[in-house]
């Protein structure tokens, strides 16, 4: 396990909260937690991040346990929760990792962007903990708020910073949707003409991806956009276990431009050169805001911006809070 074991207790003991609480926000604890350990936080940061976590967080649905063949059923039934996360459980244990999520994946990515992308970034922070529960309950999550988003398919020679722009110009004028950022980037799928606006350029890498969601988030500072930095991050780590990467890329990809429509979408500031003479200095500072704060958001970007930091080399990835 690539976690300490005050991490991994900690795990287990919040085990017993659901994946969301209010109005389908995202229970941020576990990937907290493990993003805190990653930054190498003491025993005492993590449990008071435990702490601040637990009161607003909701138990999750224990019983009754089905056993279940088509995993299917359990999409937007909250009470077939416990069927689903004892269906991954099982072929996690029987299967192992690598196995279970090459079986498991491909009827998930579709929908790769459900709340937020947030059943994409926990699984993969269970994966990047070498934890089996959080692997399962990712799995869960994504399973049971499973919904794909519609686009066009069709390839286009543009680059992909040339698709955000042409689809901001295009859709000037979003009109923002009632709920949360899962509602937003729904309604803008029902814009006149955006089934027939190709948003998918014919040449697309991860790297090409990561850089537009840096970008766009560094020029606009929305907090939408936020998720497709730390969803880049966790595609990476899930990258490995997909058999047709290709998809994967496509999906998040379409995820990503409907994400920046639902912002309005804003305008995207062009990113000034940043001198940064000193990295390990930037690194730290970075690293202590962090760990002596408590908004989830700030803890886990700071997590992805520096491992992608480490994996890039891209200086503005030590900018994220400038």
């Amino acid at each position: 396990m690539s976690i300490t074991r005050d991490c991994a207790q900690l795990l287990e003991a919040g085990n017993r909260y659901h994946v969301h609480y209010g109005d389908r926000l995202a229970n941020h604890l576990p990937m907290v937690l493990i993003a805190l350990d990653k930054l190498e936080a003491s025993p005492e940061q993590l449990r008071h991040a435990f702490d601040r976590s637990t009161p607003h967080l909701q138990l999750r649905p224990g019983s009754p346990v089905e056993d279940i063949t088509d995993i299917r059923v359990c999409r937007h039934r909250d009470d077939y929760f416990p069927s689903a996360l004892h269906y991954y459980e099982q072929q996690l244990k029987q299967h192992g990792i690598d196995h279970c999520l090459q079986q498991e994946l491909p009827a998930l990515l579709p929908s790769i962007a459900t709340a937020a992308f947030h059943g994409l970034i926990r699984t993969a922070y269970g994966i990047d903990a070498g934890h089996l529960e959080e692997i399962a309950m990712g799995l869960a999550y994504w399973n049971l708020e499973y919904h794909p988003l519609a686009s066009s398919n069709a390839q286009i020679s543009e680059t992909a910073e040339d698709v955000i722009t042409q689809v901001a110009q295009k859709f000037p004028d979003v009109p923002l949707a009632p709920g949360n950022i899962a509602d937003h980037m729904t309604s803008v799928t029902g814009q006149p003409g955006w089934m027939d606006t190709p948003i998918q350029p014919k040449h697309l890498s991860l790297e090409d991806i990561a850089r537009v969601a840096l970008n766009a988030y560094l020029g606009t500072k929305d907090f939408t956009l936020l998720h497709g930095v730390t969803g880049c991050h966790a595609l990476r780590l899930l990258l490995p276990y997909c058999a047709d990467k290709e998809t994967a890329l496509r999906f998040f990809w379409q995820g990503m431009v409907i994400a920046y429509l639902s912002t309005g979408p804003k305008a995207i500031q062009p990113a000034t050169p940043d001198a940064i003479p000193d990295n390990p200095q930037r690194q730290a500072e970075m690293l202590t805001r962090a760990l002596n704060s408590d908004d989830d958001h700030v803890i886990k970007l700071t997590y992805s911006a520096l491992e992608e930091f480490h994996y890039y080399d891209n200086k503005n990835y030590l900018q994220i809070f400038n």
